[in-house]
């Protein structure tokens, strides 16, 4: 059993952990208050502990600040909506200025896990979030035309 970490805020979304990413004040913290409003659940914000499992790797909260979303001009959030258990990592998140759409993987701690980039403050980031959600879960797939 290995363990790590990534500057990335989590939550379980449909079974799977989703890492979102991106450069201070990009609103990572914002989405996952959006996505724990909308059936996710939080992981931890801003700092997520990895932990691979043969060929799995694993979200896990920062125990000291499990439960808790700092949202800018807001102050630091106790959310309700935790994930107790660890969740396997699906999928990274990166929000950018400018995306670029080609399907990239990254590895962490020998695993491949699957990146997709969107536009930071987009309005429809947790559609998107499901959209990936289900091409992991095989509903959707992507194609090239």
């Amino acid at each position: 059993m290995t363990t790590s970490y990534r500057n990335a805020t989590s939550v379980s979304i449909a079974g799977f952990a989703v890492l979102l990413e991106g450069a201070p004040k990009s609103g990572k913290s914002s989405l996952a208050l959006h996505l724990t409003e909308n059936g996710g659940k939080l992981i931890s914000d801003d700092l997520t502990f990895i932990k691979k499992e043969e060929d799995s790797l694993y979200a896990l909260p920062a125990e000291k600040m499990s439960g808790y979303l700092h949202i800018r001009e807001l102050g630091l959030l106790k959310i309700d909506k935790v994930e107790t258990k660890k969740k396997r990592i699906g999928a990274i998140i990166k929000l950018v200025d400018e995306v670029n759409i080609e399907q990239k993987q990254i590895d962490i701690l020998d695993v491949q896990i699957p990146v997709f980039q969107f536009k930071k403050y987009d309005f429809a980031l947790t559609n998107k979030i499901n959209a990936v959600i289900k091409i992991l879960k095989n509903k959707w797939e992507l194609t090239k035309i």
